[in-house]
This record gives structure tokens, C-alpha cells and sequence, in this order.
């Protein structure tokens, strides 16, 4: 998949990654009437960490701050969208998950056409809540904006977040194909799918040379995706944690479906060196999502 990665790496998503450390517990979050609070340990301290001198003296530990996660990501120009304990963060380019009490997280693209994520990795702290307002590290932020530099700096008693690499150009790897088989000689393999999925009609086919072919079917917002590309990569691109997960045999194949409320909105699974992803965004039975999955190879 190199041609998918090297556009990632264009894409600037190739985040560095931080060992996971405990949490020191804090009384109060940043914001409050008593100040600002540095409330973690970290051993990442030239990734934008925050060192303690007390009395000229150096203390061997570093530390993160925890912000509001609405307030300073809308500012951003990202939406945010609250699930029952998790909380997607999207301004179209890039976006992430995170997870109340859990110190992991991951970047992923948000361009349609691109795949590709970020390892997991810690910032130091769990996402928590008090009074209805979402706190994360701040480290957070730099990593959705491209992870430069110089993207955290403190002056006048202000922490300053600089935004110009969000703005950075990705150069979509997909043809536009007028039919099925002008995407099978560019792939340089062949593809069978249906004409319609999910009662939906074909919308565009495309492709990436030597390496994927996508169908997409869309009507009235509803979007079937099918692809496959060379390998047993994941290509789906979507990264989300369902609530259900479950492996099921469909025509001999192992296939791995993820969804939430009975609903299936995500198939992947592997056969004869190839590759391959359903994605249903308003989700289909595990009937429906089986029948699609028969007439694919």
C-alpha cells in the first residue's frame, strides 16, 4: 500500500508516540477561579510537556494540562459531538475519538478517499468530565493541527495555539472511473460487486493504480461503500469504536462486522491475497450485510 501511505505521510499524520504513564490526581481543572492546573506525570517532556522548577530547583517529573475539549476544538474550526461517553472531534481534515477514562488516542484522516491513522498513543491523562464540560490534555490539539513545533507557546500569562498547518493540502490518490472495468485495469485486478447496495444506486466508481478499487452508492445522504485493495490491511478507513462486534462466516469467508444497536455498519475480511471493507452509514441488518458481502469478490 505504499502509494496510501505516501500520501499520509504528505498529509503530515505520521504522530509521534508517548509511553503511557499514571495520572496524579488534581482538585481543580484548568479554567477555574483558582487558576490553571498541571495535573499529570508525563516522560515526554520534548514533546511539548511542561517541567516543574520549584526555588530554581529542577523536579525529575513532567506534566500535561488538562483544558475544556468544546470550547478551544469549536474555536478551532472543529465540531464536537458528544456519544455516551465518547467524544468525536472533526473539521473535516482530520478527526479523533476520544474515550472518558481512557488514556488513548489516535488521529485519523477525515478526507474522503485517504485511509490511514495514527499508532494509539497516551498523552498522560484520561478525558473527565466535571459539570458537563469535557477536559483533555492540550497536547491534543497540536496533533490535530499537524503536530509542528511550535504549535503550543505561552506568553502573557496565555497559552497560544497556532493553526496555520491546518489548513495543509492532501492530494487524493483516487481516479474517478466511468465504469468498472476502466477501475480494474488501473487497480490491475478485477473486482465483481452489485449494481446497487443497501437499495442504493452505484454513485461513483474509482480507483488507486495497482492498489484499490471503490464502489460508492449514495442517495438522499445514504452512502454503501465497498472496497478492495491488495493485501489483508484494514482499507476501510473508518476507525470508530462500536459497541458490537462479531465474527460471522459468510460464504466460507471470515468476516469481521461492527455496529451499534443491532445495526451493521462496518464488514472487513480477507480472501486470495486481496483485501476488503463494507461501510454502511445509516447501517444495515446483519441479513443485509451478509447478502451485499455474497455478491462481492
Amino acid at each position: 500500500m505504499k502509494k496510501i501511505l505516501s500520501a499520509l505521510v504528505s498529509m503530515a499524520i505520521a504522530w509521534a508516540m508517548f509511553t503511557p504513564v499514571s495520572a496524579v490526581q488534581i482538585e481543580e481543572p484548568i479554567g477555574s477561579a483558582e487558576g490553571p492546573s498541571v495535573i499529570s506525570e508525563n516522560t515526554a517532556a520534548e514533546s511539548g510537556r511542561y517541567t516543574f522548577e520549584i526555588n530554581g530547583e529542577e523536579l525529575p517529573v513532567d506534566a500535561c494540562i488538562m483544558v475544556p475539549l468544546r470550547q478551544i476544538a469549536e474555536a478551532l474550526g472543529f465540531t464536537v459531538t458528544w456519544n455516551n461517553g465518547t467524544v468525536l472531534v472533526d473539521n473535516g481534515v482530520m478527526h479523533t475519538t476520544v474515550t472518558v477514562g481512557e488514556d488513548l488516542y489516535t488521529a485519523v484522516t477525515s478526507v474522503d478517499g485517504l485511509v490511514g491513522m495514527s499508532a494509539p498513543f497516551s498523552l498522560g491523562a484520561a478525558p473527565y468530565v466535571v459539570d458537563g464540560t469535557t477536559y483533555v490534555p492540550l497536547e491534543l490539539f497540536p496533533v490535530l493541527l499537524g503536530n509542528q513545533a511550535d504549535a503550543i507557546t505561552f506568553a502573557d500569562n496565555k497559552i497560544k495555539l497556532r493553526t496555520e498547518s491546518a489548513g495543509v493540502q492532501i492530494p487524493n490518490p483516487f481516479t474517478t472511473c466511468a465504469s468498472l472495468s476502466e477501475a480494474e485495469q488501473i487497480a490491475d485486478f478485477s473486482m465483481a460487486a452489485p449494481e446497487a447496495a443497501g437499495g442504493l444506486p452505484c454513485w461513483e466508481i474509482r480507483a488507486i493504480s495497482g492498489e484499490m478499487i471503490e464502489i460508492l452508492y449514495q442517495q438522499a445522504g445514504n452512502t454503501v461503500s465497498i472496497r478492495k485493495g491488495v493485501g489483508t490491511g484494514d482499507i476501510s478507513g473508518d476507525y470508530q469504536v462500536y459497541a458490537q462486534q462479531a465474527a460471522a462466516v459468510v460464504d466460507g469467508r471470515q468476516v469481521e462486522m461492527k455496529g451499534n444497536g443491532g445495526q451493521i455498519y462496518l464488514a472487513t475480511w480477507t480472501e486470495g491475497g486481496y483485501t476488503f471493507a463494507v461501510r454502511a452509514n445509516a447501517g444495515m441488518s446483519r441479513g443485509e450485510m451478509e447478502a451485499l458481502i455474497q455478491e462481492i469478490a
